[in-house]
């Protein structure tokens, strides 16, 4: 799977993540998503098949329309139909990856609706604010016609600052995942009740298990991206045999396995910015 990533506009910096353009489906077989609390919008043009959960081969069908994907709090991966012909579909495809609260700030929907599959984005919407997709003459022209698409679709909501915003910056970026659901509740003074209520309503998940996949992403990139060694990576897990645990949960192998598996090619992670280089 052969693909360019490009930025969003300014304006849509807390919607989409960035955008994800196919060039190929080589390697599709390959190529893992590790969970983040992120999802995407999948602006098809002709893919049948499924997004898989790894090594437990649950499968959600993704549409042949244009959809929102499923929100995954587990590794997966896109599988290519075993019936379907290849040279059928027709690229560059477009994939807007949304940040965690990306979904209910353009729809207006309950991330946690996304639980169980993927959820068709309706026809009126399509025709309102993407019917011109696929029209224009360069890749740029085409993104350009979906920042101005996703930005009247956002407004349109009539978005305000949500707390919930704060509160993950604020995991990410201030505790670096070490943090307790106890300790944001006194922080933001509210209940948990509250914290758990728009948690599962503008993302989808619990705050516990954004907390506990997120970190789990973090630590791949920071142990495959950056070149981390074990005893840099304490600060994310307590020991090294809880942290082989995580792995092993997520990923059912060691991190020095799968680390062996990205550098010889037979495991391809999209987080990865070596991918991309």
């Amino acid at each position: 799977m052969i693909y360019n990533i490009f930025s969003p506009s300014q304006e849509l910096q807390d919607t989409i993540k960035q955008y994800v353009v196919i060039d190929s489906l080589d390697g599709i077989d390959s190529l893992l998503f590790l969970p983040n609390g992120c999802n995407f919008i999948v602006f098809n043009r002709g893919f049948e098949g499924y997004t898989e959960v790894y090594n437990e081969g649950k499968q959600f069908p993704v549409p042949k329309n244009y959809s929102v994907s499923a929100k995954f709090n587990k590794v997966n991966k896109f599988v290519l139909s075993e019936t379907s012909n290849s040279g059928n579909i027709k690229l560059p495809m477009i994939l807007a990856e949304l940040t965690p609260i990306g979904f209910y700030k353009l729809f207006n929907s309950e991330a946690s609706e996304l639980n169980n599959g993927y959820r068709e984005i309706e026809q009126h919407i399509v025709d309102t604010y993407f019917k011109d997709l696929y029209s224009h003459k360069t890749i740029e022209e085409e993104l350009d016609y979906l920042n101005k698409s996703l930005t009247a679709l956002h407004d349109s909501q009539n978005n305000v600052h949500m707390q919930i915003q704060d509160v993950i910056d604020k995991i990410i970026h201030s505790y670096n995942f070490e943090v307790t659901v106890e300790s944001l509740v006194k922080e933001f003074d509210c209940s948990r009740s509250t914290m758990e209520r728009d948690f599962k309503k503008f993302i989808g998940l619990t705050p516990k298990n954004f907390i506990f996949i997120s970190k789990f992403c973090k630590t791949v990139l920071a142990y495959i991206d950056d070149n981390y060694s074990f005893d840099n990576l304490e600060y994310l897990y307590n020991d090294h045999s809880y942290m082989n645990a995580v792995f092993k949960k997520f990923l059912g192998v060691s991190p020095s396995v799968l680390l062996s598996e990205v550098t010889n090619n037979k495991i391809r992670i999209h987080q990865i910015k070596k991918l991309n280089d």
